[in-house]
């Protein structure tokens, strides 16, 4: 992660995969590198304004039971926070969509933008209006993993709440985000530009 006099805002890129188990090394996981394009594309979108940092999951999944993975996350956004004095964009895919979901609410978080996120049936949007969160979500109307019928009702709850939230279906996106991969890199980074003022 670079920052300059230029940048106004960091997005924290959490990767998805596995759920409970020990994520392989960041070199053989395919969660993890196939969110470097969209670092690029964060900072394609934003001018450079925007500076990506991609973190890789150490401690069980961001889904772990024990609740690990969110422990990390926001010891993520606490940490860039107090270092750079930025706010912090969230960028998820799967069950990083999820987390940063979980962890908009988080001092310093100017919004969350969640592709394909896992969310239960009644996940909750409580701590999103307490916290005045932005939120976007992206998900691939062809996906099988992860539903986007609850992740375009998750958004309709948060609105209904007052949240400011959107979903954008792909068509014919599928989970894997690999079906011409540079929409999902365009829509990503212009979804993030767009949280941020200025960028």
């Amino acid at each position: 992660m670079r920052v300059t006099r230029r940048t106004s805002a960091i997005a924290l890129l959490l990767h998805g995969g596995r759920s409970v188990k020990t994520q392989p090394d960041r070199f053989r996981d395919i969660s993890y590198l196939r969110m470097l394009p969209f670092g690029m594309a964060v900072m394609r979108a934003s001018r450079g304004r925007v500076a990506p940092y991609l973190v890789h999951n150490t401690h069980g999944g961001w889904i772990a039971s024990s609740g690990s993975g969110l422990v990390q996350a926001r010891a993520l956004v606490r940490g860039l926070s107090e270092t750079h004095g930025l706010p912090v964009v969230l960028l998820g895919h799967s069950s990083g969509g999820w987390a940063a979901l979980r962890i908009a609410d988080e001092p310093g978080v100017a919004g969350a933008v969640a592709l394909a996120p896992w969310v239960d049936e009644g996940e909750g949007v409580d701590h999103l209006v307490r916290s005045d969160a932005h939120v976007r979500v992206i998900h691939g109307e062809a996906d099988t993993v992860c539903s986007p019928v609850r992740s375009r009702a998750y958004v309709e709850r948060a609105v209904r709440a007052g949240v400011d939230a959107t979903f954008e279906g792909v068509p014919g996106g599928n989970h894997a985000m690999l079906d011409r991969p540079w929409r999902w890199h365009r829509r990503a980074g212009e979804a993030v530009a767009g949280l941020v003022p200025g960028a």
